[in-house]
């Protein structure tokens, strides 16, 4: 079964109304309607300092919610875990996971952005040593009691919570990772791997090829989901759809050159956007129209074995109700004959 999720609080521009609490409602509609269109899963993530709008927080955003959902996953998709201190964040998600009733999954990821590493304070070259030491910390948190830790960042002579989450011995962790390295991680420290979603798909395939390597050298099997968060541009007409994309693809790519994203890129995978365009396009985004993405998602799916999609469903005109019916026609579209 494929499955499908978006992040809500992204692929429009809030930024256009500056009332904060519009801005909340707007994200709840756009839940609610991901939800009523078939959606399996809401996510949300994290970034700090920047950008002309409010910072959606990944915990308390979910916890909100949570109530309109029903019995949708929700996660973060992803969560800066070196930033942040294990024993808050081990304790946040469990209570995430109380709230939805243990439908709850933890995405995480290393974070690649120097102005948060120096806003919080961590040098940016600790990010793999303190993520997988906060890892194991939150993972012996959940599961044991009176558990001591010594690492480089984190000691602890006694390690315990009363406050467990519901799923035992805790939520899914899935990975997120762009690096070859970061790909090994996952599966090794991982329950699943969230894919790069700037890659192109010979990297994608490539890296799933690493995945399943360390998997094996972990007697570890293949997660039952290998999920990837993904840009959608989606209209009624391949036409309307590819004007959107060859539009917005440039400035977006412009966007993420400036916070060096593209900087975690593998060294084989260079970004030439603007050589060609539409083969860039094609090679790391879904567009056209619902015919031209289930041939896509279809591709995913049978080539890589991706079986759940995270969205950001690309809506330029950053208008409320052009988001609402792209939601709707994803999920009478694509969704639904996908689920047949």
């Amino acid at each position: 079964m494929i499955k499908f999720g978006m992040k809500p609080a992204m692929g429009m521009s809030l930024a256009e109304n500056g009332d904060p609490v519009a801005q909340l409602n707007t994200i709840i509609d756009v839940a609610k309607a991901a939800r009523d269109a078939g959606f399996h899963s809401i996510w949300a993530g994290q970034h700090y300092f920047g950008g002309e709008r409010v910072r959606w927080e990944a915990v308390p955003l979910l916890a909100r919610l949570i109530p309109e959902l029903k019995d949708v996953t929700v996660g973060t998709c992803i969560f800066l875990l070196p930033l942040h201190h294990p024993v808050l964040v081990a304790e946040q998600i469990a209570v995430l996971d109380i709230i939805s009733n243990g439908k709850f999954v933890f995405g995480a990821g290393l974070g690649y952005r120097p102005r948060e590493f120096d806003g919080f304070g961590v040098p940016k070259r600790e990010r793999a040593t303190r993520f997988e030491e906060a890892l194991t910390i939150m993972r012996s948190l959940w599961s044991e009691n009176d558990a001591p830790f010594h690492g480089k960042h984190f000691h602890f002579d006694q390690l315990r919570t009363p406050t467990k989450p519901l799923q035992k011995p805790g939520p899914p962790i899935w990975i997120a990772a762009h690096g070859d390295k970061a790909v090994r991680r996952a599966a090794r420290m991982g329950d699943g791997l969230m894919m790069n979603p700037h890659a192109a798909f010979s990297t994608l395939a490539r890296q799933l090829e690493i995945y399943r390597d360390e998997l094996r050298l972990q007697s570890k099997p293949l997660p039952n989901e290998l999920a990837i968060r993904k840009d959608i541009y989606v209209a009624e007409s391949r036409a309307q759809a590819w004007a959107e994309a060859e539009n917005e693809v440039p400035r977006l790519v412009q966007n993420l050159n400036s916070e060096n994203q593209y900087a975690e890129l593998p060294g084989d995978d260079p970004v030439n956007v603007e050589q060609d365009l539409k083969g860039y396009i094609r090679d790391r985004f879904i567009v056209g129209d619902p015919k031209d993405c289930i041939e896509q998602i279809t591709q995913h799916h049978s080539q890589l074995g991706v079986n759940h999609f995270i969205f950001r469903i690309a809506c330029p005109a950053g208008d409320r109700q052009a988001m609402l019916r792209k939601i709707s026609l994803l999920g009478r579209e694509v969704i639904g004959p996908l689920q047949r």
